[in-house]
């Protein structure tokens, strides 16, 4: 029914077009004999008149030749005039829709007894038999008393020309008939057609349409779950030959793209490293510094409060390092997605940690976020968005002789229900025509080799994931602030939540 390697919508286009045109056939088959049949009725309405008409005219023909009477003759004279005007009137109906109908009727009567000509025509035969009738009954009236072979002849031809009535009467009511019952039986099949052929559009739609999309949304769903494998779909309608093409470069591009992504990541991790080396160092060196002098001065009879004073800075060093450790591991460790009620300074305050090697000393920080203000978030996550932030503000930030500054301040907008979080710098600021593409994955302001572009875009989508919102404020050479909305509170009221469904 549909050729192959055509697109879904030239073939449901076609599947209607034929659908229409078999409902348009079929009407204007139902309409044509719906027209003819009122046609027919309204010339049986004429021929049931002449019926009348010739049994009238009978009727005071009996009664002339019962009474004489004067005005029996005139009646029947009278729809003698009538039944000729009804044939006259209507000959080309007579003539044109009953073409053998004389034929029948020499066959019934007998050719000797119609003198006429062969192929001639019904509403010839009609008048030539009314014209005869007339001459015989007006003959009888005018010779008064009428031989019985006179009245034998025009009872004869008023029966015939009842006859030929009753004939055509009973002709039309059949031919009626038959076109009602063609009409019905064209309504039954035309029903039939018309659901057969939904079933099938139906049938075709959903074999090459519904399935072909019930397998993309499947194998679409094996990809989200991060088995990246390219489509196979075995179909050959252009819409779909395009979504799977389509499909396959987005998974080819994301193949692709997994050294970069992972050359971001590694970015990342290199410059907490190296803030966490230098955190360290500092605890360390205290401990090392401590211990040094604690065991010089063992043996040397040491004042008790003075070694008491060295073993307390050794275990605050040690507790302070064991906490970089804690939060290298829970920033490092790969887990699933877990929301819950984060304490923001801390946050914060660790995530300084990782990049506080890389801060020049011309810049300087500052928090302004109140203590206790928590947010429903996954740790982790959190900290890899102020990680990217804090690091694009280093960055945005040129040695200008000047000193540059970065704020993060934070506060809880209870009638929304989030905390608001901004994270502003004094640097370079962003072009007007490039801050609706900041987000955009690969897209940098940085020079070439400076950049991946990938850190405003995974921080627009962490964000996202934790149904929260993050807006740009940025003025060229007036500075950038970012400002972030993350939800107070989850369903679980602050229990841990592990989904990313908002």
């Amino acid at each position: 029914m549909f050729a192959k390697n055509k697109s879904i919508l030239q073939k449901i286009k076609l599947g209607y077009i034929v659908s229409f045109l078999l409902i348009l056939v079929t009407a204007s088959v139902i309409f044509i004999n719906l027209i003819v049949i009122e046609e027919r009725i309204s010339f049986y309405e004429v021929i049931s008149r002449f019926l009348d008409t010739a049994l009238e005219m009978r009727r005071f023909e009996k009664n002339y030749f019962l009474y004489r009477k004067e005005e029996d003759f005139f009646e029947a004279l009278s729809y003698i005039l009538v039944a000729e005007n009804l044939v006259q009137n209507n000959r080309e109906k007579l003539d044109g829709l009953f073409p053998s109908f004389y034929r029948g009727v020499l066959a019934l009567f007998g050719k000797r007894d119609v003198s006429v000509e062969p192929g001639q025509s019904t509403s010839q035969l009609s008048l030539e038999l009314l014209r005869e009738y007339k001459e015989l009954l007006t003959r009888d009236f005018s010779e008064g008393a009428a031989s019985e072979g006179l009245e034998a002849e025009i009872r004869r031809k008023g029966r015939r020309i009842t006859e030929i009535a009753e004939r055509l009467a009973e002709a039309e009511r059949v031919k009626i008939q038959r076109m009602l019952s063609l009409t019905k039986k064209s309504l039954v099949v035309s029903v039939a057609v018309f659901l057969l052929g939904t079933v099938l559009i139906a049938r075709t739609i959903s074999r090459v349409a519904i399935q072909p999309l019930r397998d993309l949304e499947s194998s679409m769903r094996k990809i989200a779950s991060g088995e990246f494998e390219r489509l196979s779909l075995n179909f050959r309608d252009k819409e779909i030959v395009a979504l799977n093409q389509a499909f396959n470069r987005m998974i080819n591009e994301i193949f692709s793209q997994r050294d970069i992504i992972r050359s971001e990541k590694l970015t990342s991790l290199g410059t907490m490293l190296a803030g966490i080396a230098h955190e360290m160092n500092n605890p360390l060196s205290n401990i090392s510094t401590s211990a040094q002098i604690l065991a010089e001065e063992l043996d040397a009879g040491m004042d008790p409060k003075f070694k008491e004073e060295l073993i307390g800075q050794i275990v605050q060093e040690t507790d302070r390092a064991r906490d970089i450790v804690k939060s290298v591991l829970e920033f490092t460790r790969d887990r699933d997605f877990t929301k819950e009620e984060v304490d923001l300074l801390s946050a914060v305050r660790e995530t300084l940690r990782f990049i506080r090697t890389d801060m020049p000393t011309y810049i300087t920080i500052a928090i302004d976020i109140p203590e206790g203000l928590t947010v429903f978030a996954d740790k982790q996550k959190i900290q890899h968005v102020f990680l990217n932030l804090l690091r694009n503000a280093v960055d945005a930030i040129p040695d200008r002789g000047v000193e540059g500054k970065i704020t993060i301040t934070a506060e809880e907008k209870r009638d929304a229900g989030e905390v608001e979080i901004r994270v502003s710098d004094t640097g370079r600021g962003i072009p007007e025509h490039m801050i609706d593409k900041i987000f955009d994955p690969f897209f940098t302001t940085k020079d070439v080799g400076k950049g991946t572009g990938l850190g405003l875009f995974i921080t627009h989508e962490i964000v996202k994931q934790h149904c929260g919102t993050i807006d740009v404020d940025s003025r060229p050479e007036s500075g950038t602030t970012f400002i972030i909305k993350l939800p107070m509170k989850g369903d679980g009221d602050g229990e841990q939540v592990k989904t990313a469904d908002c």
